[in-house]
């Protein structure tokens, strides 16, 4: 059988002549058949995130990394496929195993990275402990499922139910959890899933703390719930996995519905009660302010009339003192005015004596009419006799 065929650019076919012996021709080209066959080879390609899985008839398998193209080759192919490469970001890693001569090898490879696993490699599949769809309160196994772990803090909420108390109070203690991988090799080597093993361990701390006191007593020391202090079986068993504890927090509790029924009706009075409290308060303080203030305008009046009292007497005492000022003034004035009459007689009696003029006569001629007369008697014996007559 004769004819032709056209291989277009980009294209390349096998061509298989009568003998069964093949030939690969590229594109383009036009070829002139006899007795021959042709068959359209596929490429298969890769781009730089992706690679190709090559698997040949004599059982071997290779992987390249792209970018790449193989054209697929009935000959020495048993098939090609295109495959995505994992992507592993600056804070994750992924544990991989490698199968050499029967020898099972494990390395870490972390982010950032593109990796494409060799054919005789397989990525370790972390199965932990995750949030139930259900109920997302609880924790149920193999509910996460991944192979890139992620090696920066992380956080984990959970929530203790069923924690007793001394006096059998029944409660649900809600916690969230800060934590960092320190060392991927201690963890594949001391756990399967972490997650289990802090849920366990905080749940021990938990009911250790709460069954060592009363419900009352609970509620005054919910402060050490934000203590790492308090979670010792925790610290220690994240330290053993390769984990650290960086806080806990605490985020509340719940009890049952009686209890808490009795705590919120509690929680009512004492309200109450201390607004009844804050409002008596404020009445006495406000009964204490009119007090204050009314004794202030009492004390202020009395000082008002003090001042009053003390202002008029300075005016009284400065108004007798201004009279008696004046008085001594006329006084004065007045004995001056006697010193100079009585200094002008005196002149005038030394002149008249000087002329040799008798004064005795003179003057009892002058105050012929006295107001008052006083005699004086004496006898032999020498004894003295005063008599006054007005």
């Amino acid at each position: 059988m004769i004819g032709f065929t056209t291989i277009r650019t980009g294209e390349r076919v096998a061509v298989w002549n009568r003998s069964g012996e093949v030939r690969y021709v590229d594109g383009p080209r036009r070829l002139l058949l006899w007795r021959e066959s042709v068959k359209p080879l596929e490429l298969h390609s890769a781009r730089p995130d992706q690679y190709l899985v090559v698997r040949y008839v004599d059982g071997r398998v290779q992987h390249a990394a792209g970018p790449a193209a193989v054209w697929l080759d009935p000959v020495v192919h048993e098939s090609i496929e295109t495959r995505q490469a994992m992507s592993v970001s600056a804070h994750e890693a992924v544990v991989v195993y490698r199968n050499d001569a029967g020898s099972v090898d494990r390395r870490v490879v972390e982010g950032p990275a593109v990796f494409v696993p060799q054919p005789n490699e397989w990525l370790h599949t972390f199965r932990w402990h995750g949030a139930d769809p259900k109920s997302p309160r609880r924790k149920i196994a193999n509910a996460l499922e991944f192979t890139r772990v992620r090696i920066i803090p992380d956080q984990l909420y959970f929530d203790v139910e069923e924690v007793r108390t001394a006096d059998d109070a029944l409660l649900c203690v809600k916690l969230m959890v800060f934590f960092e991988l320190t060392s991927l090799e201690t963890m594949l080597a001391e756990t399967h899933d972490p997650i289990a093993d802090f849920v366990n361990a905080l749940t021990a701390d938990v009911i250790d703390f709460a069954g060592a006191r009363e419900f009352e007593q609970f509620k005054d020391d919910t402060e050490r719930l934000n203590q790492l202090a308090t979670y010792p079986q925790l610290a220690a068993r994240a330290e053993r996995i390769g984990y650290t504890i960086n806080k806990v927090v605490y985020r509340g509790y719940h009890a049952s519905d009686k209890l808490q029924a009795m705590h919120d009706n509690a929680i009512e009075a004492r309200t109450r009660l201390r607004l009844e409290a804050e409002t008596e308060q404020q009445a006495q303080e406000l009964a204490d302010l009119k007090l204050e203030r009314e004794t202030r305008r009492a004390s202020m009046r009395q000082k008002m009339q003090e001042d009053e009292l003390h202002h008029q007497n300075q005016l009284k005492r400065l108004a007798h003192d201004e009279l008696m000022r004046q008085k001594s003034a006329e006084a004065e004035l007045e004995r001056r005015h006697q010193e100079e009459m009585n200094g002008a007689d005196l002149s005038r009696l030394d002149a008249m004596r000087s002329l040799g003029v008798d004064l005795t006569p003179y003057l009892i001629a002058q105050y012929r009419h006295p107001d008052r007369v006083i005699r004086i008697d004496g006898d032999s014996a020498g004894r003295v006799q005063l008599h006054e007559t007005n």
